[in-house]
């Protein structure tokens, strides 16, 4: 419709900026709404009595999912993906109430799939197809023979190059050693990378660590925490190393750091948090700001003993040098996450990844027990909160379907290797490795969905 002769230039002008403005926000609701899933397929029914991580993998041709079945059975379902039909394969192994026992998989680059899992200081279970990208019948077997009685926290990973690397921990929570194999697919042969541990406590604590992750300036990082004890708030001294190579390590200031790294060695440090002060490997996180400075996402108690979350980020410090810089992003009043604890405990608070926006700040997402779930909206170079998106406001993404949660349970998601699939399930939450008294509840269905 034409506007009145009578409308002055500043008028029409104003009135289109409040269209464009209008459009430019409907824009932004529809983003912020998410993109339902392009298909759903539904695997089987699990296990639902306790929480235990499965895993998700997709292929060029086909899709993996690793899980405990209805009888608590280890089981491996593939198909390909043009396909919504599973072939499934179930391994002689049963997962009891250790939310530890997360299982992992991984395929070489001859289309072997490596299986382990079901582990929290027992020896070694290790399964491998016996035929590329069939899962029909799968060998188990050992990796070096050596360091594999009290195996913990199994992780398959890749470098640049595809090569397959596997690794675990031997011994237990203040007294545990991590160890790196290499895989050589000529032979079918797993060998140690390095002639030493890669992380040794001295038999004063051990190391909980990050999955090695390849940052934008070349670098494979890692992140840890050491822990004394078994009690969760025996964590202390959040550290950081980089490689080139995932031989090779040194601290952010390049200095060399030997293996095995010790619990003694400071060289690492990022934040020399001592025990009971709230540092727990369940909430940190790795990630880079726009100017692609590894900034490193954490909890720990602040002066007055009140949980909060922290971001240590690499930059200049007053005296003009890079260092590792701590800022408390949180201001919550009150609640104190308990970690005097040992076993499995429950995620109190959830932190996630500092991520880059399009406008040149950046975003953390939290979930608190006591005071919600939200993303906070950071100034890329204070990382002083802008604005705080309540928990209703969604930032695009995938969205999946509402879940009917049963009574006591809460939902479990994992995303597969290339982004386009996630996988949800729901349980009773963890119960710190132990049987529950009452009656196992029943199996809930477990459903891969495409997102991307």
């Amino acid at each position: 419709m034409p506007l009145p002769a009578a409308f002055t230039i500043r008028h029409k002008i104003f009135i289109l900026l409040l269209l464009l403005s209008a459009l430019y926000c409907s824009i932004g609701a529809q983003k912020s709404l998410g993109q339902a899933p392009k298909a759903a397929f539904s695997v089987a029914k699990v296990w639902s009595g306790h929480s235990v991580g499965f895993d998700l993998l997709t292929s060029q041709k086909f899709q993996y999912v690793a899980y405990y079945d209805a009888d608590r059975n280890m089981v491996i379902a593939q198909r390909p993906l043009n396909s919504q039909a599973w072939t499934k394969t179930i391994l002689p192994t049963k997962v009891g109430w250790d939310s530890h026992n997360y299982i992992e998989v991984a395929l070489d680059s001859e289309g072997y799939l490596h299986v382990s899992g079901n582990m929290h200081g027992v020896p070694l279970i290790y399964f491998r197809s016996e035929k590329p990208e069939d899962i029909s019948r799968f060998e188990k077997l050992g990796m070096t023979g050596k360091h594999e009685e009290h195996v913990t926290y199994p992780i398959f990973f890749k470098d640049r190059e595809g090569n397959l690397y596997f690794q675990y921990r031997d011994g237990g929570s203040g007294n545990g050693i991590t160890y790196w194999n290499k895989y050589t697919t000529s032979t079918k042969t797993w060998q140690p990378l390095f002639d030493t541990p890669l992380f040794d406590g001295e038999k004063e604590a051990s190391a909980y660590m990050s999955n090695p992750r390849l940052g934008p300036d070349g670098y494979f990082y890692i992140i840890w925490m050491w822990r004394m004890t078994p009690i969760a708030n025996t964590n202390h001294n959040l550290a950081c190393i980089r490689s080139r190579d995932l031989v090779n390590w040194e601290n952010m200031r390049g200095d060399k750091v030997p293996l095995p790294i010790q619990w003694r060695d400071s060289k690492p440090t990022v934040d020399p948090v001592g025990p009971w002060n709230g540092l727990i490997n369940m909430s940190y996180t790795l990630s880079w700001d726009q100017k692609n400075a590894p900034c490193i996402s954490y909890h720990k108690y602040d002066a007055q003993g009140i949980s909060q979350a922290f971001v240590a980020r690499w930059e200049k410090g007053k005296d003009g040098q890079n260092t590792w810089q701590t800022h408390q992003i949180s201001e919550w009043p009150d609640f104190t996450w308990a970690l005097n604890l040992g076993g499995s405990l429950k995620r109190s608070i959830s932190l996630g990844a500092v991520t880059p926006t399009d406008d040149g700040n950046l975003l953390l997402h939290y979930a608190h027990e006591k005071h919600g779930t939200g993303t906070w909206i950071l100034d890329q170079n204070t990382l002083e909160i802008i604005r705080t998106l309540p928990e209703n406001e969604e930032l695009g993404g995938p969205k999946l379907p509402a879940l009917a949660l049963n009574k006591g349970m809460e939902a479990r998601t994992k995303a597969d290797n290339t982004g386009r699939y996630i996988m949800r399930w729901q349980t009773l939450p963890v119960n710190q490795d132990r049987p529950r008294s009452e009656s196992n509840p029943a199996p809930t269905e477990l459903v891969v969905y495409e997102v991307e």
